[in-house]
């Protein structure tokens, strides 16, 4: 009978310090792992909401991502029309020193010399890349948009501007195309440039005069078009902070579905760890008292 009591107690006693041991270990777990839903079985509820807050993380990550990179290239195309818009400034300056009656031929040959030199620079400037991408090719963006043979300009530029999706079903232009460029109402940028031009080396100053109003318009279209595109900046820069306020918001959310909580976890262990040494202690005496029964 003694023998029966004494391996029952005995059996208890492993089944206490097994399952202590195996909490023990649960907590260490959590510790080391510094979550403490790590499967479904812990806690379902926990488990599932967390995936679905983790996968809103990931995907909206993957807006963040586009996002920066749209706005890397937006604003090198800014750049690029502020440059031209600049370009198109020199060009009137040039055109009202040419129309005035004191200017003879030959200063104006050389101001035709200047103008063809300008051109060339708006022509490089909207051929402006990033990485192996031509910025104001539109969709075409392998092909370089713009090139120029015997002071004629010819596009190679689509009308379909680029872009990113920045969310669900939202897609934001990160560039202007070519074609966008140079459809002024007074008509192609380039002929206009082409038609001041041959006014200063036709000694045309009548010309010139007639075409300030197409200068005029070629600025302030070029113009409008930096503003939309830097609307869109200023939209893909606000969408990129909404996204990193809302993950701050997500990952708190799914630290407090899962997450260790450090203090109550390492609060636990010590439980155990006295509940395991108290039931070794307990044991011990035990087995002395009946080794005594023995004696």
């Amino acid at each position: 009978m003694m023998r029966i009591t004494q391996k029952s107690m005995f059996a208890s006693f492993m089944r206490d310090v097994n399952k202590n041991r195996g909490e023990m270990a649960e907590i260490q777990s959590d510790l080391s792992s510094g979550r403490e839903v790590r499967r479904p079985s812990q806690d379902p509820v926990s488990f599932q909401s967390s995936r679905i807050i983790e996968g809103n993380i990931e995907k909206n990550n993957q807006f963040q991502s586009n996002i920066n990179s749209g706005l890397r290239q937006g604003r090198l195309a800014q750049e690029a029309m502020d440059g031209v818009i600049d370009a198109l400034i020199q060009v009137k300056d040039i055109m009202v020193k040419g129309a005035s009656d004191t200017v003879g031929e030959s200063e104006r040959e050389a101001m035709a010399d200047e103008i063809s030199g300008i051109r060339n620079q708006i022509v490089d400037s909207m051929n402006a890349q990033y990485g192996d991408r031509y910025l104001f090719a539109g969709t075409n963006s392998g092909v370089k948009p713009f090139e120029v043979t015997a002071g004629v300009v010819t596009s190679n530029s689509n009308d379909k501007a680029p872009h990113i999706v920045a969310a669900d079903g939202v897609e934001i232009d990160i560039s202007i195309t070519g074609q966008e460029m140079t459809g002024t109402d007074a008509g192609d940028l380039f002929d206009i440039i082409g038609n001041i031009e041959d006014a200063l080396r036709n000694n045309d100053d009548q010309a010139l005069n007639d075409l300030l109003p197409d200068s005029d318009e070629a600025i302030e279209h070029v113009t409008d078009l930096t503003s939309k595109l830097g609307d869109n900046i200023n939209r893909m820069d606000f969408m990129f902070e909404q996204y990193e306020s809302t993950k701050i918001t997500q990952e708190s959310d799914v630290s407090e579905l899962v997450d260790t909580n450090y203090a109550e976890a390492f609060s636990r262990l010590q439980r155990n760890q006295v509940a395991y040494e108290s039931a070794m202690a307990a044991h011990s005496k035990m087995f002395k008292n009946v080794l005594l029964n023995y004696i």
